[in-house]
């Protein structure tokens, strides 16, 4: 009869026990934000609540500020769109597309994120850390900023190519004009943050860009109108 010889357990799939140990620390990182905000968060802390060692932690996160903001994406179900907008859903308008219907919409979905939102107020809150972290800022800049401004920043741009706004002006600049009022009155002076004043924000926006809607091409002023003061002299 052959023996059956008991060595112990089966060790546990390297890979499974990668991803849980993923998952824990995500869900430690977000809880002990939500305990006691940003600043409170530390690697040692994360790293005890999630059962790791802190090496783990900077295997795969170079900082505290990669992690805590990887766990609130990873929380919070924000998408970079509001959900009901008149918005295609694979990229930005075309050229003869209507770039206010786009504008007011980001701007409405601003105020869904940061005013209505259930994550709004820890979203506020990494705002406001990342003024004195700059990994923090770097994260939020390029994961949660940037990929919200691209497709404005390209309507923007098709906008321009089909002579439809002032082709002076930098795509960056005329996104700056929307969002930095908001964000004005969400961080610092605390007015009224509503879809009025998101719409009033982008109708001036549109004005000092000159913008035509699409379906009046046939009464459009001459190309040199829409280059600027500079372009005509």
């Amino acid at each position: 009869m052959s023996r059956l010889h008991y060595s112990g357990p089966m060790p546990a799939d390297p890979a499974r026990r990668s991803q849980e140990s993923w998952r824990a620390i995500l869900d430690a990182a977000y809880a002990l934000f939500v305990e006691g905000g940003y600043q409170s968060v530390t690697m040692g802390g994360i790293a005890a609540r999630a059962g790791v060692g802190r090496q783990t932690l900077y295997r795969w996160w170079p900082s505290k500020a990669a992690i805590v903001f990887e766990a609130f994406l990873d929380k919070v179900s924000i998408g970079p769109l509001p959900a009901d907008g008149p918005l295609p859903a694979d990229g930005p308008l075309p050229a003869d597309g209507d770039l206010a219907t786009l504008l007011r919409a980001y701007a409405h979905g601003f105020l869904t994120l940061y005013v209505d939102g259930a994550g709004g107020s820890r979203l506020r809150e990494l705002i406001g850390a990342a003024q004195t972290d700059p990994d923090l800022a770097r994260a939020m800049v390029e994961q949660w900023f940037e990929p919200r401004r691209a497709p404005v920043r390209e309507a923007l741009r098709e906008a321009q190519r089909a002579g439809l706004v002032r082709a002076d002006v930098d795509p960056d600049t005329a996104l700056d004009l929307v969002f930095a009022p908001l964000h004005y009155r969400l961080l610092v002076s605390g007015q009224p943050l509503d879809a009025a004043y998101a719409d009033a924000v982008v109708d001036l926006c549109l004005h000092a860009l000159r913008y035509i809607a699409s379906d009046t091409t046939a009464s459009r002023p001459s190309k040199s109108s829409l280059q600027g003061p500079q372009a005509r002299r």
